[in-house]
């Protein structure tokens, strides 16, 4: 798949020291939350494209590349707060998680995604928040994805 960088961001991969920035963004969303939870792997917090991006360190642990497994990563989230915590608490069906890569000095373009997957197995603890987030789904689909019925066939 073609990417298609902007030239700042190019300029700062291809130099030898540069004081540019790439943040990764992550959307946290689901139909029962009020609104969704927006984090910027960032010291301080990050508007882009008119979303209030608040800062908190997290990672992804990426998965091996043995063609056997399912393509999923690990996220963790440090320094979890009341407002994470309450908002998957109550949730027993998988979260959607948008991720994209922006640099510092222009938060509204983006330079990488969006990376769309689906949170499951989230745990908790006083320190942080870890899921798993898979990229396709497809044990999960149903099979098989059509069905000749009567009704939708008269």
């Amino acid at each position: 798949m073609a990417r298609s960088l902007s030239t700042t961001a190019k300029q700062a991969i291809f130099s030898q020291e540069t004081n540019e920035v790439f943040l990764m963004i992550i959307e946290i969303d689901h139909n029962d939350l009020a609104s969704p939870i927006r984090v910027v792997n960032n010291w301080e917090n990050i508007t882009s494209n008119g979303n209030l991006y608040t800062a908190y360190p997290f990672q992804f642990a990426l998965p091996g590349e043995d063609g056997e497994s399912m393509e999923q990563v690990q996220l963790t989230i440090s320094n979890v707060d009341k407002l994470l915590v309450e908002g998957v608490r109550s949730i027993s069906s998988p979260l959607d998680l948008t991720l994209n890569v922006i640099l510092a000095s222009d938060p509204d373009t983006i330079e990488a995604g969006p990376f769309n997957m689906k949170i499951r197995n989230v745990e908790y603890n006083a320190d942080t928040l870890t899921g798993t987030c898979i990229f396709n789904d497809l044990l999960n689909e149903p099979y098989p994805a059509g069905t000749y019925t009567p009704a939708d066939y008269p």
